[in-house]
């Protein structure tokens, strides 16, 4: 198993820091958002649950690839993990088809006690916190070296951070002004941002989980940098038997066989396969490179 680096822990210690203050918010707006019935809030609870969901299936996928797991994440989990997200999408989706029938069934609400309209305030006040509060975390692990994922968490964070500043201004609205014009529809306004963030961000999930559910072919660029490593030691070996490609997620996996001469020590059998994948893996960089050699077979025909 591959042991992870201070590069590696750093970033999924950025994503963990996320994932805990999410979550320290979480009940609190649950218990809230029941008893006030903000649809700003509901929204926001809605929204923040489900990608409480994509944060950890994130942090699992990059303790696995830190870790030297991805082989069978990416041929296993990997599918699954495309799934999860288009999962999640359609739940986005379908959550903000439910704000919108909360929006216009909305109606005068009764008095809130001072408590709740102070912790519901403390509330957003504090979750535009925990969202901005893992940005700096985040944007020096983008900095220590390029992650997808981390990336990927880093521009989440931002656009999560911007919708909250829009929930504490219609919350804010809505407490204080309580029974007006004003406050009701600041929380109908804060609902239908809430819809429409959700909306645009389960679209997208569901646009990029689906093109990776199936295998692809490599683009033909890369699949030039897999020839050119061959042709490159193709003195060095004296048969090639198989050469499969595909792509699945964002991973590209390339197995070659290549065939030996009986005489061949196995010292010089393994730096040929090493040094074949060593080149593979330095032109495409994070791909799964597998060379297997078998013996020298003149009948065999190249798949």
């Amino acid at each position: 198993m591959r042991v992870p680096t201070a590069t590696d822990l750093q970033k999924e210690r950025a994503i963990l820091f996320a994932i805990l203050l999410d979550f320290s918010v979480f009940v609190p707006y649950l218990i809230t958002v029941s008893r006030i019935g903000s649809l700003a809030m509901l929204a926001e609870l809605l929204r923040g649950g489900l990608l409480l969901l994509v944060e950890g299936l994130a942090l699992v996928t990059l303790r696995a690839a830190h870790r030297g797991r991805m082989h069978f994440y990416d041929f296993g989990i990997g599918k699954l993990e495309r799934m999860f997200a288009a999962a999640i999408g359609v739940l986005l989706l379908l959550a903000a088809v439910f704000i919108l029938i909360k929006v216009m069934d909305s109606s005068e609400s009764e008095p809130l006690p001072f408590f709740w309209v102070a912790v519901a305030l403390g509330l957003v006040i504090y979750n535009l916190f925990t969202n901005l509060a893992p940005l700096v975390p985040l944007w020096r692990a983008t900095r220590a070296g390029t992650s997808i994922i981390v990336l990927s968490q880093f521009r989440a964070r931002i656009a999560k951070a911007v919708a909250s500043v829009t929930v504490v201004v219609c919350v804010a609205l809505d407490v204080l002004l309580p029974h007006t014009e004003v406050g009701l529809a600041a929380d109908d306004i804060g609902g239908l941002i809430g819809a429409a963030f959700m909306l645009v961000i389960g679209g997208a999930m569901i646009s990029e989980a689906l093109p990776d559910l199936l295998d692809r072919a490599l683009a033909e660029p890369l699949q030039m940098k897999v020839n050119a490593a061959l042709a490159a030691y193709f003195d060095r070996y004296e048969q090639l038997i198989g050469v499969r490609t595909r792509k699945s997620g964002n991973v590209a996996h390339v197995e070659i066989t290549v065939g030996f001469a009986p005489g061949r020590t196995i010292a010089d059998v393994s730096s040929v396969t090493q040094g074949l994948r060593q080149t593979l893996t330095a032109a495409i960089p994070d791909a799964d490179v597998v060379v297997i050699a078998a013996p020298y077979d003149p009948d065999a025909r190249p798949a």
